[in-house]
Formats: structure tokens, C-alpha cells, sequence
């Protein structure tokens, strides 16, 4: 599989985002993964949802030993599984099939 380049992916997240920002759910255990790449690239100025929060007890969820690129084609992969088959919601499933809820108030307010 292609490893996405870090700076393109930014962008194409950053523009999905601003569609719809809910969209950030089908990250699933890589968003906050997903969320430190956006905050390599952009400010809160240009992103109001760049905050600090960070849910350890998702990102301890995710896959160990990944580099950047691991984390970027997974992230990439999870979004589109979930887009096409959890439709928006924020309780999803990790890699080892336990459910959990994902909510970031910087995003959700």
C-alpha cells in the first residue's frame, strides 16, 4: 500500500473537515493520531478544532509499533470503513473488535 504524504493527507482531512466536521469520527482510534498531523500543518486560526484535548484511552487503542506512515494508510483505511458503514456515529469499534465512544470536545464543543 501507498504511504500517504503527511502534508497532502493534512490537506484532504482539513478539507473534509470543513464539509462536515463530524467527519472526524471516522478516524476512529487514529483520530487524535489524525489531529497532531493537522496541528503540524495548521493553527487554530486556520482550524478551530486544533485544541489540546487528547483521549488516552483511545489512543492507547491503537496498534503499537506503527510508523507515521502505518498510522496515516490506517487512518485513511478506518475512515472509510467508517463512512461507508458506521454512518457518523462516535461509538465505533478498535482494532481488536471492542466497542468504544469517541467524542473530542474541541471538536464537539
Amino acid at each position: 500500500m501507498t504511504q500517504p504524504d503527511p502534508r497532502v493527507f493534512a490537506e484532504s482531512v482539513r478539507a473534509l473537515l470543513n464539509e462536515d466536521v463530524r467527519r472526524y469520527r471516522n478516524f476512529g482510534v487514529y483520530w487524535f493520531a489524525v489531529k497532531a498531523v493537522l496541528k503540524r500543518y495548521f493553527d487554530r486560526n486556520e482550524m478551530p478544532i486544533l485544541g489540546n484535548y487528547v483521549a488516552e484511552s483511545v489512543v492507547s487503542r491503537m496498534p503499537e509499533g506503527l510508523d507515521m506512515g502505518d498510522v496515516l494508510a490506517a487512518a485513511a483505511g478506518e475512515y472509510q470503513e467508517n463512512a461507508s458503514f458506521n454512518l457518523g456515529r462516535n461509538r465505533l469499534s478498535d482494532p481488536s473488535g471492542e466497542f468504544f465512544t469517541l467524542i473530542d470536545p474541541d471538536v464537539e464543543g
